[in-house]
């Protein structure tokens, strides 16, 4: 038992030298950091300087590719209203091949279906009978 004790030992003291920075090092890289932080706001200043509008993350193009997906989802949505109440299989086709959506999740009565919102998705709801209940995004 005292050597796996003393194996322990040593291999958590190995462990924290290998971890522990001398504070030379320390100061070195935070002296880094630093300026690897002051370039960065140079360059994000030289953008500024020229006129160069600076994106982050592309937030905004991002917003807009959602809402433009959103938009076609709806407006083939609207299109496809007109199988409303005819039955799947008439309409399978044509939902298809329709442009606009992303994805198209069909599903029935008692199928289990996520609660994830997508607004490039199109759902078509299927009755009892088959029929289409309800088409819409989401």
């Amino acid at each position: 038992m005292k050597k796996v004790t003393m194996a322990l030992l040593a291999v958590a003291a190995v462990a924290l030298m290998a971890c522990d920075q001398s504070s030379e090092d320390k100061a070195a890289g935070n002296q880094s950091a630093d300026n690897q932080a002051a370039e960065e706001t140079a360059i994000g200043e030289e953008g500024a300087v020229e006129g160069d509008a600076v994106d982050v993350g592309g937030a905004a193009d991002a917003a807009e590719t959602a809402e433009a997906a959103e938009a076609s989802c709806k407006a083939a949505a609207d299109a496809l209203a007109v199988w409303v109440g005819k039955p799947w299989a008439d309409a399978e086709e044509t939902v298809r091949a329709g442009e606009g959506v992303a994805s198209i999740r069909v599903f029935g009565p008692g199928d289990a279906v996520t609660m994830d919102y997508r607004a490039d998705r199109l759902n078509v709801e299927l009755g009892e009978g088959g029929n289409i209940v309800r088409i819409f995004c989401g």
